[in-house]
């Protein structure tokens, strides 16, 4: 039960660093505001584009897991109280995958809709021939390996900041009389 449970907790977090990763890489990663809010709904040629546009800059297929996590994660939901049933949930989760694959449009359409309610129609065909020149595709072939990178470089600084800050937690508490 432990093992599903750390099982699940790390496809969350996977599934949480994913759309991280895409938030920030887009830039997308900022409250709602309250023009986004009072603009009028974008058009069927902003949509349209805004689709071409996440599907060019990689961003339709950075959710391609998704589905299939959020079903394991429903079937593994029943563990806690039924751990004897592993087996048959896995067997459940992949037998109706299919079926909400079938619901993968819906992604590309929250995504094309966040676009185009924040760029114009030009704002949108710009963007789309950026991600079709050389050095877009670069961008998004290479964008796992950068992530990668990254990520790889935020968890060793993370540690070392946590090392640094447990220590000077520990100085501090010594000055008040606490071996820590």
């Amino acid at each position: 039960m432990m093992r599903s449970s750390n099982f699940a907790h790390r496809r969350f977090a996977l599934l949480m660093a994913a759309a991280v990763s895409v938030s920030v890489l887009s830039g997308a990663f900022v409250g709602p505001s309250l023009a986004v809010a009072q603009q009028a709904a974008p058009s069927p040629a902003q949509i349209a584009l805004a689709k071409d546009l996440v599907e060019a800059n990689g961003e339709a297929h950075a959710f391609d897991g998704v589905i299939a996590n959020i079903v394991d994660g429903a079937a593994l939901s029943f563990l806690s109280t039924n751990p004897d049933l592993a087996a048959q949930l896995r067997d459940v989760a992949l037998a109706v995958r299919p079926d909400f694959e079938k619901r993968k449009p819906e992604i590309l359409q929250i995504l094309a809709t966040a676009y185009a309610s924040r760029f114009s129609e030009t704002e949108l065909k710009e963007a789309l021939a950026f991600y079709r020149t050389p050095t877009g595709k670069k961008l998004v072939s290479d964008r796992p390996a950068i992530v990668q990178q990254a990520v790889q470089g935020i968890q060793a600084w993370g540690a070392q900041l946590n090392a640094q800050a447990v220590e000077r937690v520990r100085a501090e508490m010594h000055k008040k009389g606490f071996d820590l």
